[in-house]
């Protein structure tokens, strides 16, 4: 097939490009031919043009007229959709659909239904704007805090709601939890076709090494990830505050606007680390007990969580969106309540006195996260599309 690939890259490098890229050298790997059309929105906000920059954030004509005529040039057998906020728009899911060919856009977040993307709004879980509407969101500001910002976000998605832009588009959510809420949403706004929306998880990185043996592994627990609120850092310390002199060891593994706090705060039985080449992070994670996912919000992927069961390590995860939703109690990991360093603390204690297997967790988690399983989704996505 001849497929091609459109992506609008946020200023600051994120999992969306990271998701682009491993499924571009994927259908690359498999014989596909694979073009891209590309944007940037820092580069779209630089100089003059910066001044049209929430006009085409709402109806980008240009994007529109480049994406059909390379559909067309080059014969593309189907397309596949990634970001179009802010210098696309969703002017072009309605060019490739207009072509005739098969079109297919990876949800990576909850744009669709909230301005912001993820559910969030000061700090706890928000589904305001799919229950209330796109209004909510200019009341609270809440894309990057701007009244501005936040119409423009809400203007486009309000118009191709209205437009119908995705219907007849099959949509992909990274994990059944984004399915189930996205299905809820829904309900309750129709925008797009029930029975065309599926599940393909996001690439995940995958060890080569067989996992190492529960009663092999050291005394101690990795933090992986930015270290913000959001991931819960602050109820991580507070637990190993809680747990006292014998708790297994803390590995903070991550940068971001906490980590001076995290420093002061850090107890005797807390290293922080800062930011660690992939490998090196891995290391430490195949080495431990188990990995801590406090995450205050739904998240899009689970990617720590995935990273981790690849690697046979369990675990501890808040009870909350797809952090909760990728563990199985006492089977991969356990589950607390989000925020509350006390059930952390608890479920730290309860884990010293069990046993997993750590290699089952691996080979479920690798044989989920094949880069073969990953295609197969890829195909399935596009045959239902033709269908």
């Amino acid at each position: 097939m001849k497929i091609l690939l459109i992506h609008c890259h946020y200023r600051l490098p994120g999992g969306e490009d990271a998701v682009f890229a491993a499924e571009r050298t994927l259908l690359e790997e498999h014989g596909h031919t694979v073009l891209t059309y590309e944007r940037s929105n820092g580069e779209a906000a630089r100089g003059p043009a910066g001044l049209l920059l929430p006009l085409r954030a709402v109806w980008n004509r240009r994007a529109a007229r480049e994406v059909a005529a390379l559909i067309r040039q080059e014969g593309v057998d189907a397309v596949h959709i990634h970001n179009t906020l802010l210098a696309l728009s969703p002017t072009v899911v309605r060019a490739a659909k207009g072509c005739g060919v098969p079109v297919v856009q990876t949800l990576h977040n909850f744009r669709l239904f909230c301005p912001n993307g993820v559910l969030l709004r000061d700090g706890a879980v928000c589904e305001d704007c799919p229950a209330r509407g796109l209004q909510c969101a200019l009341r609270h500001r809440c894309y990057r805090g701007s009244l501005a910002q936040t119409a423009v976000v809400a203007a486009a998605y309000a118009l191709h709601r209205r437009l119908g832009t995705w219907r007849g588009v099959t949509l992909l959510a990274p994990t059944e939890f984004d399915r189930a809420k996205l299905l809820e949403f829904n309900r309750l706004r129709p925008l797009f076709d029930p029975e065309r929306l599926a599940v393909k998880p996001n690439p995940v990185r995958l060890p080569r090494q067989a996992a190492l043996p529960w009663a092999a592994r050291r005394d101690q627990v990795v933090f992986a990830g930015r270290l913000e609120e959001l991931k819960g850092l602050r109820t991580v310390l507070e637990a190993w505050a809680l747990l006292g002199p014998d708790a297994p060891e803390l590995l903070v593994a991550g940068t971001g606007p906490l980590e001076a706090w995290a420093r002061q705060h850090a107890g005797p039985r807390v290293r922080i680390l800062g930011q660690l080449p992939p490998e090196e992070l891995a290391r430490h994670m195949a080495e431990s007990r188990a990995v801590a996912a406090a995450s205050l919000c739904y998240e899009s992927f689970a990617l720590v969580p995935a990273e981790a069961h690849a690697l046979g390590t369990p675990v501890l995860a808040s009870d909350l969106g797809n952090v909760g939703a990728s563990v199985r109690p006492g089977v991969d990991g356990l589950r607390f309540a989000p925020g509350d360093a006390a059930a952390l603390a608890a479920a730290v204690r309860q884990l010293a006195g069990m046993t997993f297997d750590c290699a089952a967790i691996a080979a479920e988690a690798r044989r989920r996260y094949s880069e073969e399983e990953n295609y197969r989704a890829l195909m399935r996505a596009y045959a239902k599309d033709q269908a």
